[in-house]
């Protein structure tokens, strides 16, 4: 397969990077798969193994990857073509929080998804299928966002804080933490309790993160509420998790907060011109329903749902459920951005810019065309939108748009 002047620069910059740097192994290499895109061959190799992490870093050297991947899974035989043959007997319990996935309002500046049925397009956040034929083929095109990086980055401290550790109580000791070079990260959980879990149990666990098939009722929304005690904002789970949520709803919601909410603006009115009342019995200690003539238990478990939808977590359901999954190796580098897919502890995550810290390219300058990109930034500096011209870019930036397609090298 020939390359491209672009695709033969970029192999040569990301061989430079694992000249100079060696990629950590994973936990128990020897029972990981391996998956790996390279830049001169169509579709993945992978059912590969590596002894060490010596005999990972030579592969790594020799073979330049665009994109490297590993499995959550561990097997008897790693290596053997026939998924039936590897003997799986256990997998990290993984969570892909993507910004892809997370709906932001920057996404209608930077984001376009195009129908590869019938061509429609249009900015902003992909939706599941095409509204004008149905599709599921879309090709989306995303570029990398302060905003979407940082929305991504409280997401996971989120699934951290309030699911793994408060609800399920896992050990911050038994996860790991990768940034994963794109939009997004991902945590790895190896507690010896989940590695044996089956794709139902997974399932059963990212339903109770992302709310799925969540009933008010079940947590204190009931018609029974009067002989009941409020859900207290001190109950474990989703129980208290409503409680809370709905005590800081009301604080904030105006008027056309909760008529949105509720579609009936005679509520809406009630609720709002009650609020200081309400607010009052939920903080109370213990909490009391705050009883409002006209606003019914329907009403509030509306609003309940709604805030559900607020506290949940939105984390990619089919990677956590995927016993078999390939993950992106940390240390390598993300072929769409030429980015490191970074590892982090949890203490740093919080204060991790992945813009800065996971440069894996930083110094000297490149001239390329851009053919088409909006506003982005790399480092400190902010670049664009660029429209058909020739520009002088910082190497990180000039290698991003590169690994997007979005520009081609000038010939001095």
């Amino acid at each position: 397969m020939e390359l491209s002047r672009e695709s033969s620069f970029l192999k040569r910059t990301f061989a430079s990077y694992y000249r100079r740097n060696a990629v950590p192994s994973p936990r128990n290499i020897s029972r990981r798969e391996f998956g790996f895109i390279l830049f001169d061959r169509e579709g993945m190799i992978r059912h590969l193994s590596f002894k060490d992490e010596s005999e990972l870093n030579d592969f790594l050297r020799k073979n330049v990857p665009l994109h490297a991947y590993y499995s959550s899974a561990y097997y008897e035989s790693p290596d053997a073509e026939n998924m039936e043959n590897k003997g799986w007997y256990a997998a990290d319990l993984v969570f892909d929080i993507d910004a892809d996935h997370i709906p932001t309002p920057c996404k209608e500046e930077h984001d376009k998804w195009t129908c590869l049925d019938c061509g429609f397009s249009a900015r902003g956040m992909a939706p599941d299928s095409c509204p004008n034929c149905g599709s599921k083929r879309l090709k989306v095109e995303s570029w990398l966002c302060e905003l979407c990086l940082e929305t991504a980055k409280s997401e996971t401290i989120k699934l951290v804080e309030d699911f793994l550790l408060s609800d399920l109580g896992l050990s911050l000791s038994k996860m790991s933490f990768n940034f994963s070079g794109h939009r997004g990260y991902h945590v790895h959980v190896f507690d010896e309790v989940v590695l044996e879990l089956s794709q139902e149990a997974r399932r059963e666990i990212t339903d109770y993160i992302r709310a799925q098939g969540l009933s008010p009722r079940f947590h204190g929304f009931s018609r029974v509420f009067v002989s009941e005690s409020f859900p207290d904002m001190t109950d474990p789970g989703w129980r208290g998790r409503l409680a809370r949520g709905l005590y800081d709803f009301i604080s904030g919601a105006s008027f056309d907060d909760l008529k949105r909410v509720l579609g009936k603006s005679r509520v809406a009115k009630l609720i709002y011109d009650n609020r200081d009342f309400i607010l009052s019995n939920l903080g109370s200690s213990p909490p009391r329903w705050p009883s409002i003539r006209g606003v019914s238990v329907s009403a509030w478990s509306k609003i309940a749902l709604h805030v559900a939808g607020i506290q949940r977590c939105y984390i990619d359901e089919r990677v956590t459920t995927d016993i078999k999954r390939l993950m992106r190796l940390p240390g390598s580098i993300h072929g769409k951005t030429g980015f490191k897919v970074q590892s982090l502890t949890f203490s740093e995550l919080e204060r991790f810019d992945p813009l800065n810290d996971a440069l894996a390219f930083r110094r000297g300058e490149l001239r390329v065309h851009v053919s088409s990109a909006p506003r982005f930034v790399i480092g400190d500096e902010e670049f664009g939108p660029f429209e058909d011209v020739v520009v002088e870019l910082p190497f990180p930036a000039a290698v991003y748009l590169l690994c997007k397609g979005a520009a081609s090298l000038v010939e001095e």
